[in-house]
């Protein structure tokens, strides 16, 4: 699976034309005005929201006066890159292929979750929480679900593989999604996880209390090996940006997800504990 994101360059392009934007000290409302775009317009560009066209692009290095032939060559490139569709926008019921695509070029994920996350779902898990979840959810939406999460889940072990930290609420690994067949062979996918040298999953025990988690719900932060991709974090069920960031929203997240790990089990007595729950079921 190609690990090339066009989300990813899209936010990266964005993020190099607000750079030169802000060298030569204008202000978007000043550039927007020049160029006769609305602010939103040129905003929605600069944070990666919608994909500008290499007319847009030559415009905006005009306007900045950049000349450098390498450089407007380099932005370019980019530009066509973040116009290519993902091998997810291939499927027509994909209603978070933002994430997906985020998630495609991430180099580092460290989650928090109160259901097993979607990279570590069998088949017949994803489909029991899918149908539980989803209002007017039809076979083919279903289906189509399914087969993109299981194709995400290859990210674990492509070359480079992605390394994820997971912290589970203990809830994740009791609640009975399916019925106790399906949770037992979710349990044991989970063991099978947890014996990738790139994941290490732990579980805050119900032992433990109240703890940040329980307020916060659920979150994911993503990071790149490409200096020019920051940091980001994806938060479940927030109201408003569902991607916030900005360093100190990151690096709040960063601080919740180590109070977090300092409540969880250690990774060998999570696997005890998981053992455990499928023996029983």
């Amino acid at each position: 699976m190609k690990t090339s994101s066009p989300v990813v360059r899209r936010r990266r392009l964005g993020l190099e034309l607000r750079a030169i934007r802000e060298s030569v000290g204008l202000k978007g409302e000043e550039a927007a005005k020049r160029l006769t775009w609305s602010n939103s317009k040129l905003s929605r560009i600069e944070t990666g929201r919608t994909t500008p066209t290499a007319a847009d692009v030559t415009k905006l290095l005009d306007l900045y006066d950049v000349t450098d032939t390498a450089r407007r060559e380099e932005l370019a490139v980019l530009t066509r890159e973040a116009r290519k569709k993902g091998w997810w926008q291939l499927y027509s019921e994909v209603p978070y292929s933002t994430y997906i695509g985020l998630e495609a070029e991430a180099a580092q994920m460290h989650t928090y979750q109160h259901v097993i996350p979607g990279l570590f779902q069998t088949e017949h898990y994803a489909k029991a929480i899918n149908r539980a979840t989803t209002i007017g959810l039809t076979e083919e939406m279903l289906e189509q679900r399914l087969e993109v999460r299981l194709t995400r889940q290859q990210i674990l072990t492509r070359p480079a593989p992605l390394e994820v930290r997971a912290v589970l609420d203990e809830a994740a690994i009791r609640r009975e999604v399916g019925g106790r067949d399906v949770m037992r062979e979710q349990l044991r996918r989970l063991l099978d996880v947890a014996d990738l040298e790139n994941v290490i999953m732990q579980v805050i025990p119900f032992s433990a209390g109240a703890h940040f988690g329980t307020l916060v719900g659920p979150f994911v932060i993503l990071s790149y090996s490409h200096p020019s991709d920051p940091d980001i974090v994806y938060v479940e069920g927030n109201t408003g940006d569902p991607y916030p960031d900005r360093t100190g929203e990151v690096e709040h997240y960063r601080v919740m997800f180590d109070h977090l790990r300092a409540a969880t089990l250690s990774v060998a007595k999570t696997q005890d504990l998981i053992r455990k729950l499928s023996r029983e079921l």
